[in-house]
């Protein structure tokens, strides 16, 4: 009898800057942040998101190996799954959980201290991440006239020309699309762009941090202690798809989707920092309504 997947999808919007690093490069930066290969655009790896969602759950759920492994997994450096065969120091999650992918950029304007940009290619991504986990309806995307047109998406107030970092962008109509404001109820100004723009903003606009190492008897920065690091900035908003308990039957499943969306909520910490205050998140889930499962 074929299972029926339950899934999720949990926004994560950035309060703190963020740095989900991909290791030294041997460019301008030293500590790059993680991006797509093919599209460069950031991202943060699955990995790191389901890492932090296992912290906070520990951390809110209270230290219960139990139900710990038997919903991300364990592995060899977990006490052995009561339970588990011998010899078996790992077991499979019940959850599975994509990267976080970028749904909306803040950028400075001179119309605000900073609006939100979007493209067709990610709200084009996003339809289809929506259809896969069966949460809405498609989300219909509005023609774009050239590289430098834009249009305001649930606010109509905006002049016709609208400076974006050094860049100006003609506004040439207001679209309402009230599915959107289920999934970015944190600001109002979201500006649809083409994906030219786009990918210059998110390529050229990120936050970059020097990091410096004093010597304390002479005062000043260590010898090669000057460095760079990436940063994705306050106020960028991901998402990320869950997918419920693939090894048990759709009771259990939605047991645990209740268990981690009880317990997984609020403000969470993903990426690198944390004593500097890094990569703080609000999380908030979106669920399937109930007429699709």
């Amino acid at each position: 009898m074929h299972k029926k997947e339950i899934v999720s999808m949990a926004t994560l919007y950035a309060i703190s800057p963020v740095h989900a690093g991909s290791g030294m490069s041997t460019g301008a930066v030293d500590l790059p942040i993680q991006r797509e290969r093919h599209t460069n655009w950031p991202h943060i790896q699955a990995s790191a998101v389901k890492g932090a969602m296992r912290a906070h759950f520990r951390d809110f759920a209270g230290n219960d190996l139990e139900a710990i492994n038997q919903i991300f997994g364990s592995d060899a450096q977990d006490k052995k799954f009561e339970g588990s065969e011998e010899g078996d120091d790992t077991m499979p999650g019940s959850v599975s959980i994509s990267d976080a992918r970028l749904f909306a950029f803040p950028v400075r304007s001179n119309i605000a201290p900073f609006v939100m940009v979007t493209s067709p290619a990610v709200i084009k991504r996003l339809n289809n991440d929506l259809a896969m986990a069966g949460l809405e309806e498609r989300i219909d995307i509005p023609d774009l006239n050239d590289e430098n047109s834009a249009i305001t998406i649930n606010w109509e107030s905006a002049p016709k020309k609208i400076i974006l970092e050094d860049a100006v962008v003609q506004v040439d109509k207001s679209c309402k699309i009230p599915l959107l404001k289920e999934y970015i109820n944190n600001f109002e100004q979201l500006l649809l762009i083409s994906d030219t723009m786009f990918d210059y903003i998110v390529t050229n606009c990120t936050q970059i941090q020097t990091q410096i190492k004093i010597d304390h008897d002479k005062g000043t920065a260590e010898d090669g202690a000057l460095r760079y690091e990436e940063l994705l900035p306050s106020d960028t908003l991901l998402y990320t798809i869950v997918h419920y308990s693939r090894h048990s039957n759709e009771i259990q499943a939605s047991m645990i989707q209740k268990y981690i969306e009880d317990n997984i909520k609020g403000f969470i910490q993903i990426g690198g920092d944390e004593t500097l205050g890094r990569g703080i998140f609000q999380l908030n889930w979106i669920s399937q309504k109930e007429d699709s499962k």
